[in-house]
């Protein structure tokens, strides 16, 4: 898979006291892309957050965990935990995370021209992903109840990750940034698409598209707005991580 890489600008405030004026030094990041190539956003780091923690600039605490994918925080009294909420799958106060820094806070922060910084690239979700703005509810799709849906959550050997795949409208599940196995749901059953030697999910799917259209459609199944909000709170009940709505093909 093309990986691309941008450059960012990481730079470190340095606070005196109240009383002096703001320091800074600003040193060039080189940021790796997502592979599910997309969005840029900015993070930026306040003098009193914990150790390899950001703020994105609406207010909520990000990490960059070891997997390289930059998630969202919960606080658990003074300590920030990482979620599995991959940055930009969802609405955050949707999913009940709370923001670490209030907007009066980051808009005074952005009268500095140099602020504390950096960019981030990562991928662009849609706003039926997003699940337009909605809380989540009480809504129970019919997969919940699908002992063969369901299943996925017992697959951590080969998933540690799931998505809505936005071109074919339904849910997928695999392992890592280069999948042997990608597993889709038609409806019926998971659909398990060998990706190859290449290793290349663009290639595998495309292989596939015309069985995969036609097993869905003979399931009659539909992916909903409100489907998507379910799934992200039971992909993460899995232990899984959740990337939102993206596109294997572009």
């Amino acid at each position: 898979m093309l990986k691309r890489v941008i450059l960012a600008v990481f730079a470190l405030t340095l606070l005196a006291s109240e009383s002096h004026a703001k320091r800074y030094i600003t040193e060039p990041l080189l940021v790796p892309e997502s592979p599910y190539t997309g969005m840029t956003f900015y993070v930026y780091k306040p003098y009193n957050m914990p150790k390899n923690w950001y703020v994105t600039l609406d207010g909520y605490p990000v990490h960059k965990n070891h997997d390289g994918m930059w998630v969202y925080g919960t606080a658990e009294g003074p300590n920030l935990v990482p979620t599995n909420y991959v940055v930009g799958s969802i609405v955050p106060s949707m999913a009940g995370i709370t923001k670490w820094i209030s907007d009066v806070q980051i808009s005074e922060l952005r009268k500095f021209p140099n602020a504390e910084i950096l960019e981030v690239r990562q991928k662009r979700f849609t706003r039926s992903q997003m699940a337009q703005g909605k809380k989540y509810s009480t809504y129970i799709p019919a997969w919940t109840y699908n002992p063969r849906f369901m299943a996925v959550g017992n697959w951590k050997p080969t998933v540690d990750r799931m998505a809505v795949l936005s071109d074919l409208g339904v849910p997928a599940a695999w392992m890592g940034v280069n999948p042997k196995l990608i597993y889709l749901w038609t409806g019926s059953l998971w659909y398990q698409v060998d990706t190859g030697d290449l290793r290349s999910p663009k290639k595998a799917i495309a292989r596939n598209y015309t069985k995969l259209r036609r097993l869905i459609r003979e399931s009659g199944f539909q992916w909903y707005a409100q489907d998507t909000p379910v799934l992200a709170q039971q992909s993460k009940a899995w232990g899984y991580y959740w990337l939102g709505e993206i596109n294997f093909t572009k």
